[in-house]
């Protein structure tokens, strides 16, 4: 099992354990970009690599947490980013509370529940006899196939979206 350190440290980084409470305060003063900190009193014992919140402020220094994923997690894809996106912007304290590795965790179930019902709806939306959407439609008239199985597909994206992503 490989860990992986969010974000790289580069080769000139510089490593500070301040002892005291004091001492990280002064540390804070003359760190630049780039160093990693080491704060066992506000942030919960955590490294810290030192960064810019606003690249054309250089005053705007903020600690970005090194966090170690003990696991291999996979990219998240269409449903899985939707809902991401929506948790970030939207339902930022419920974000916070999964934490990273949780919150995508999350959205790769959220995205497994999507691809399922998205598969099993347009099964049921082609056996129904209402629909008459047969391969026999597909050979006769392509285009009119094509158009009616588009709109059956975005019916489902939308009651995905409604009951899953923006759930």
């Amino acid at each position: 099992m490989s860990k992986e350190y969010i974000p790289v440290a580069t080769s000139n980084t510089v490593y500070y354990e301040p002892q005291t409470k004091e001492e990280f305060d002064e540390l804070m003063e003359t760190v630049k970009v780039g160093d990693m900190v080491y704060n066992k009193w506000v942030f919960n014992g955590l490294w810290y690599t030192v960064g810019l919140n606003d690249e054309t402020d250089p005053s705007s220094i903020c600690l970005f947490p090194n966090i170690i994923m003990d696991e291999h997690l996979p990219p998240l894809t269409r449903w899985g980013m939707a809902r991401y996106d929506y948790l970030k912007s939207e339902r930022k304290f419920m974000a916070a509370q999964f934490g990273i590795v949780g919150l995508h965790k999350h959205c790769l179930e959220i995205e497994k529940q999507a691809e399922e019902r998205k598969r099993s709806m347009m099964a049921a939306i082609r056996k129904d006899p209402e629909n008459r959407v047969t391969e026999r439609d597909k050979a006769q008239s392509p285009m009119d196939w094509v158009q009616r199985m588009n709109m059956f597909q975005a019916r489902v994206h939308e009651i995905i979206y409604a009951d899953l992503i923006y759930a």
